[in-house]
């Protein structure tokens, strides 16, 4: 995705395990994608390192530490914090999250994603942060108690063009996801929002190119 023409950068869903090590991943559970079970919470280092996706070339997961993000300065990078153990019931720990994350040393293109308002304290003076809210206005409550979020990461199909530049006018800045076709793309442009988290890149860039 970093090397595809057009491509302003990506965004990463992130998860820690149980030796507090940070792996790329979407779902809640293994199952659904992989030959492992349970959550990546819920297991260990050494397991993980043994996991292979479900798709054709059987690839093994990824950690954040893998990822060459200072080859990339021109990028942006998101990394969506997933803090919810399913398999546990429980928010993972957040001291641990953070310190995970600081041992990476990321660069300044990299800002995090938060949906739990909890975390935001936690994280706010030494990253980025955006907010991520399928409620509109519930994000704009977030915004105003916490003045240094950069923004908000929303679902395209909750807000519409008035909302985002609601959101521009106060000097933030608002990203549209869940974006999965031309036409979606295209609605998400007429908002003209910061920018779109789209799930095919070729076809929004393409979209916008057109």
């Amino acid at each position: 995705a970093l090397t595809i023409p057009g491509s302003n950068g990506v965004e990463i869903d992130v998860q820690m395990d149980l030796n507090g090590r940070l792996w790329l991943f979407h779902d809640e559970l293994l199952n659904e994608e992989t030959n492992g079970i349970n959550c990546i919470s819920s297991n260990t280092t050494e397991y993980l390192k043994t996991i292979r996706y479900s798709s054709l070339n059987h690839e093994k997961l990824s950690e954040l530490s893998q990822i060459p993000f200072h080859n990339f300065k021109d990028k942006r990078f998101f990394l969506d914090l997933k803090t919810w153990n399913k398999c546990s019931g429980n928010t993972v720990s957040i001291e641990d999250f953070k310190a995970a994350l600081t041992a990476i040393d990321l660069p300044e293109n990299c800002s995090v994603i938060l949906s739990d308002p909890n975390w935001i304290p936690f994280f706010i003076d030494d990253f980025t942060i955006y907010f991520a809210s399928d409620d509109f206005q519930y994000a704009k409550t977030i915004l105003l108690q916490e003045p240094r979020i950069k923004g908000i990461v929303i679902r395209n199909a909750v807000v519409n063009k008035a909302q985002t530049q609601e959101i521009i006018e106060q000097n933030k800045e608002i990203y549209l996801f869940e974006i999965r076709s031309p036409k979606g793309v295209k609605s998400a442009l007429t908002k003209r929002p910061s920018g779109i988290i789209s799930d095919d890149l070729r076809a929004a860039i393409s979209a916008v190119s057109n």
